[in-house]
């Protein structure tokens, strides 16, 4: 009995391991996504710039995540989750120490983009981590607590950057990440050593043109939707070159002895659908944060804190049901959950499209049923694609629905700011389409699932 009890103890310490590390990674990227967004008068003081020049601190290094995202989950295929996500962590935790001795605007946007090579470093590689090593009956609580990692990140990005602000110097919004990369660089070396071992076959090309391909064409994508509130009509050229890219990607990789992406997934209509359904998830989820605080402040008079404050409902509930989402996994299976999910977000929105000015309780809960229904969504989307290949492909294809979530994340915003600005004297009328498109996306995905599980 003693020896079986040893043996669960390790086991057990082994995966919490796991969960820490990977959930690490994907909670640093996040935190350091929403840090800054508080920080923007304060570094525009700092640095003597303007917004618009500062706002490229957050911009690029959303940018740089998509790009590279994809490409680093190939590379961790063949060489090593591990290694790639060790990698990772060094290269943030000396961006940060970069960023925090930045005596320049300038130096300090070339920093996040390096912070950003990191990030993608991480995000490539958090999902497959845990896919690979840990036990298929433990696999649904792991990726629920990985989701509630991401939540985290979101909830304490913008009240680890207002307490940093007011009680010590902005460089410690990039300081603070330092100490955790290497607590965690040492869980990966003394505790995971060993368990990253890469899947794929060395003796295959490396297709390093195709993933350049790719990572200028969803550059030129992600930079594009940043430009489309700008209203320019030089921004529609990114889209035309993203569009072109993207085609001759397409053409090469159907070809390819050794795709980055396997095409062929796509025939697969549950893939397909899961896929879509978590590109509306980031960008419905990204709406609701932007126009709820929006509607708050400039028609009922909410100041910034207060807005701030309410819109933290929304990730608070993502984090108090991953880890149930997890748990039901294995009762219920991905495709109950993520209708289930997509049901209690859509009940808010609907709610939201008929009026915006409902009492102030009204709105809190409301967010935070959406935050519970992306809750038990998020974990169940990200098991139903991690499903869909085999080991080999893992961080491949947890990058491809990383970089997916933030593409519609990017889209959502920039037509988000199109509806909010084309409606400034009226800002019920800019909200209530952004709702309606939000409602929408939701229904589309519900349906799809349906028509998905009929066949």
């Amino acid at each position: 009995m003693k020896v079986s009890a040893d043996k669960r103890l390790v086991h057990n310490e082994s995966y919490l391991s796991i969960v820490i590390v990977a959930g690490i990674g994907m909670f640093l990227t996040t935190l350091d996504s929403g840090i800054l967004n508080v920080a923007i008068s304060s570094l525009v003081q700092e640095f003597h710039s303007t917004v618009t020049t500062v706002a490229w601190t957050i911009s690029l290094y959303t940018i740089v995540i998509c790009s590279c995202i994809v490409v680093f989950g190939r590379l961790s295929d063949r060489y090593g989750r591990l290694k790639i996500y060790s990698m990772g962590l060094a290269l943030f935790a000396l961006a940060s120490m970069f960023c925090a001795s930045s005596q320049t605007v300038m130096q300090l946007i070339l920093f996040r983009i390096l912070q950003g090579i990191g990030a993608a470093m991480l995000q490539a590689t958090s999902v497959a981590l845990i896919t690979t090593l840990v036990s298929p009956n433990k696999k649904g609580e792991a990726l629920g607590s990985l989701a509630a990692f991401f939540g985290l990140g979101h909830v304490l990005g913008p009240v680890a950057g207002g307490i940093i602000l007011s009680t010590v110097d902005w460089k410690w919004l990039f300081l603070i990440n330092i100490p955790i990369c290497l607590f965690c660089l040492l869980a990966c070396r003394s505790i995971l050593k060993g368990k990253g071992a890469p899947i794929s076959n060395h003796h295959q090309p490396l297709n390093l043109f195709g993933g350049l391909l790719l990572s200028a064409s969803i550059f030129f994508l992600v930079y594009g939707c940043s430009q489309l509130g700008s209203l320019h009509p030089g921004t529609y050229i990114y889209i035309l070159i993203f569009a072109v890219l993207m085609f001759i990607f397409i053409q090469r990789e159907k070809k390819a002895v050794n795709p980055i992406v396997p095409l062929s997934l796509f025939r697969n209509r549950f893939f397909t659908i899961s896929l879509y359904a978590i590109f509306s998830y980031g960008g419905v989820t990204r709406l609701c944060m932007v126009v709820v605080p929006y509607y708050l402040e400039k028609e009922r008079g909410y100041v910034p804190w207060q807005s701030g404050f309410v819109n933290l409902l929304l990730p608070l509930g993502i984090v108090l049901t991953s880890n149930i989402a997890g748990r039901l996994m294995r009762s219920w299976g991905t495709f109950r959950l993520m209708i289930v999910g997509l049901c209690c977000m859509l009940i808010p929105l609907l709610i939201f499209a008929l009026r915006l000015n409902w009492h102030l309780s009204i709105v809190c809960f409301m967010l935070f049923v959406y935050g519970l229904g992306a809750g038990l969504f998020q974990p169940s989307n990200i098991a139903a694609i991690m499903e869909a290949v085999g080991s080999a492909h893992q961080a491949t294809i947890g990058s491809v629905q990383r970089l997916v979530q933030n593409v519609g994340i990017s889209l959502f915003t920039a037509v988000t700011a199109g509806f909010l600005q084309s409606s400034t004297h009226n800002v019920w009328i800019g909200s209530r389409n952004s709702i309606y498109l939000a409602a929408a996306a939701t229904i589309l995905g519900i349906l799809g699932f349906i028509g998905v599980k009929r066949k």
